[in-house]
């Protein structure tokens, strides 16, 4: 699930003005809603903004079926890409999001890297926020639109925050201090705290995203670059980590691209897989790599957990049982007859991942006994 301490910037549907203090300006997800909160229901978040210290702002991450937020950087969260090195800065392993070329072999960056306009920007990048989450096939950066980042970054002037907790060190309340750098707040949270140069020529660092806690307030924000603001994920409420259990149904996805960049290291690519593309399979076994063993009409692959979507089961069978009410006026059940539809290229088409297709079948009417899976 999301956590608290990520960094965003308004997402898709904004309609609250400048509270953030303008497009592309950064604050900290602080808090979460929870069910049967009045104040704070669930599906909400609460947001310290970088520039406004007087108080927290509640917005929908799928209340609603609305979305208020992007994630900016997952970093702070302590997110990890274990074995992924940044192609252009060499930070390993990346923290918060990894941007995988789609174009090139074993070609990464990382957040900072890819919206700084490093490697070719016609090539188009996979987003993954986390190494099992589910990936996110991007177009080409060369012809999308960019944002100014805002807040507290190298050079704002700040003071004392909501969590502030250190005593004088800043020289009293209301004091000014500069931001020297962005740094972690230790090994496991990337870019969850800043180095600070108080007016008393005291320096020391504090809290920013760190378990959503926000030690300082810009006064002055400064600019962080630019970034791709269609290409960060929209927060909202599910999950990023991606388990399957044995015997469970999945699909694998159909881009060709996408499945072949992501196999490396975890079963590698063969040209044969260009098979299993689309169809469901049977999970065997996910290892404690997190790759899954999936067998597809017979035959075993080992695959990137990234690349599969999970078949619920209720979910399709009332979607199957929807479709035969509408059509017939009754649900299929074992032993019925049944007419294949007639339209062949239509009949390809919905075979795709469910049995392939078969010309024998088209137009006819056969008896059958119906599997529900």
């Amino acid at each position: 699930m999301i956590k608290i301490g990520v960094r965003v910037v308004r997402g898709p549907d904004w309609k609250w003005a400048s509270q953030d203090g303008g497009e592309g300006h950064l604050g900290t997800l602080v808090g979460l809603g929870v069910r049967g909160d009045s104040r704070v229901p669930e599906g909400c978040g609460l947001v310290a903004w970088d520039h406004d210290g007087t108080g927290l702002y509640m917005y929908r991450i799928g209340h609603g079926n609305a979305f208020d937020l992007r994630v900016y950087d997952s970093a702070p969260l302590g997110s990890l890409h274990p074995g992924v090195k940044c192609a252009n800065c060499h930070v390993d392993p990346i923290p918060g999001a990894r941007w995988k070329c789609v174009a090139c072999d074993d070609y990464d960056l990382c957040s900072l890297c890819y919206h700084g306009d490093k490697h070719n920007l016609g090539h188009a990048f996979l987003r993954l926020e986390t190494p099992s989450s589910k990936v996110t096939k991007l177009p080409p950066r060369k012809d999308c639109s960019k944002v100014q980042a805002q807040g507290i970054f190298p050079g704002a002037v700040v003071t004392r925050g909501r969590d502030w907790k250190h005593g004088d060190q800043d020289g009293g309340d209301g004091k000014r201090g500069k931001v020297v750098d962005i740094r972690p707040w230790n090994d496991e949270f990337a870019r969850s705290a800043v180095r600070v140069r108080w007016e008393n020529k005291h320096e020391n660092t504090y809290r920013l995203g760190f378990q959503g806690k926000t030690d300082v307030l810009a006064v002055t924000a400064t600019s962080g670059g630019h970034y791709y603001k269609y290409h960060l994920p929209i927060i909202a409420l599910e999950p990023l980590q991606r388990s399957f259990g044995a015997d469970e149904y999945v699909r694998v996805d159909s881009d060709l691209e996408t499945v072949r960049a992501m196999q490396p290291n975890h079963g590698e690519w063969m040209d044969k897989m260009r098979y299993v593309l689309g169809r469901i399979g049977k999970v065997v076994r996910q290892f404690d790599t997190g790759d899954v063993k999936v067998l597809v009409d017979g035959e075993e692959w080992t695959l990137n957990p990234v690349v599969l979507d999970s078949m619920m089961p209720t979910t399709t069978t009332s979607r199957q049982g929807a479709r035969a009410e509408a059509s017939s006026g009754g649900g299929i059940k074992s032993g019925d007859s049944v007419r294949v539809i007639g339209d062949v290229s239509k009949l390809k088409e919905l075979q795709k991942g469910h049995g392939g297709f078969n010309d024998s079948v088209s137009g006819r009417e056969v008896g059958c006994t119906v599997v529900c899976r």
